[in-house]
């Protein structure tokens, strides 16, 4: 049986419970994350790059935007430099500039050539994973990157190779190889309730239903480990919270849609709302200066939102 020494010990801290790798030492790792653009799959990926690379792993990072050179240095310049680092392993996280699937091949392959060389742990993201691993077309190198891609899923644990991948759909965008060995998913915002019928089976031993997944902001994901499914607010990888400007203070506003409420009434506990008597829901209402009209389809929104909960 495949033991992965460097595993025993090491966690991942994604925003909730810490995850621990002793669960992945005979596995690997092979992390999937999918949600729509801008929901925080990159993010998560650098986060995870970034506390691999603190335990003992190298990080690569195929970047098909030409990025995150501005976070973690000047990218390699072609596969030769990469088998270098990889051998050398004195960068701890590595960028691999890589547009389309025909630019990718090749760091694909220098990648497998060092695992199978040194089998050393390598902590592989492929951002946009849909450029690379699509599950219909096979033209434009789409073929044999899919195939490297798939290397890294299904024989990655005897080579210390472990891979993270994002996609904007569950089904349709990757590789049916790659969901099928995926053992740590990040599900963030899902907005098309179509997509429930292949996302169901994730959840059927939760009670998490897609209201749920609709309703979660940019950086949540509902995490399916081993240890089962957790909600989770990612943090902000190190990186990127060193560039990111300061959000700029903004007055409060009530909620104006349907997930805003739901997201808000959500992080309020049942008894804080029971204790939301009409004495009071006047005073509060005075002090916010809501119309006779606010006040009472607000009433109506605290019971209707009390009866769905008992």
């Amino acid at each position: 049986m495949i033991r992965r020494d460097e595993m025993i010990g090491a966690t991942l801290n994604l925003g909730g419970t810490p995850i621990s790798l002793d669960d992945y030492a005979t596995t690997g790792l092979l992390a999937a994350a999918i949600a729509p653009r801008g929901m925080g799959k990159t993010s998560a990926g650098l986060l995870m790059a970034e506390q691999l690379s603190a335990q003992g792993w190298v990080s690569v990072l195929v970047d098909p935007e030409n990025e995150l050179e501005s976070l973690y240095g000047d990218a390699v310049s072609d596969p030769d430099a990469l088998r270098d680092a990889l051998e050398a392993r004195d960068r701890p996280i590595i960028v691999v500039n890589a547009k389309d699937a025909g630019e990718f091949v090749p760091f694909g392959e220098a990648i497998l050539d060092a695992a199978d060389q040194h089998r050393k742990p390598i902590f592989a993201m492929i951002d946009e994973g849909q450029l690379f691993s699509g599950s219909r077309r096979r033209r434009n190198g789409m073929g044999e990157a899919a195939d490297i891609i798939n290397e890294f899923a299904e024989r990655g644990r005897k080579r210390a190779l472990d891979l993270f991948i994002t996609a904007l759909r569950y089904t349709g965008t990757l590789q049916r190889t790659l969901f099928a060995n995926k053992n740590l998913t990040l599900i963030g915002l899902q907005e098309d309730p179509t997509a429930w019928s292949a996302l169901a089976p994730q959840f059927k031993a939760s009670r998490i239903e897609f209201a749920d997944l609709n309703a979660l902001a940019p950086g949540e994901f509902m995490c399916l480990s081993r240890r089962g499914v957790e909600k989770v607010r990612m943090p902000m990888a190190a990186a990127l919270k060193a560039v990111a400007p300061k959000a700029k203070p903004v007055a409060k506003t009530l909620p104006a849609t349907f997930n805003q409420w739901t997201r808000a009434m959500s992080a309020i506990p049942t008894e804080r709302l029971v204790e939301l008597s009409e004495d009071v829901v006047g005073v509060l209402s005075t002090v916010a200066e809501l119309s006779p009209q606010q006040i009472l389809a607000g009433q109506a929104a605290l019971q209707d939102e009390l009866e769905a909960r008992t």
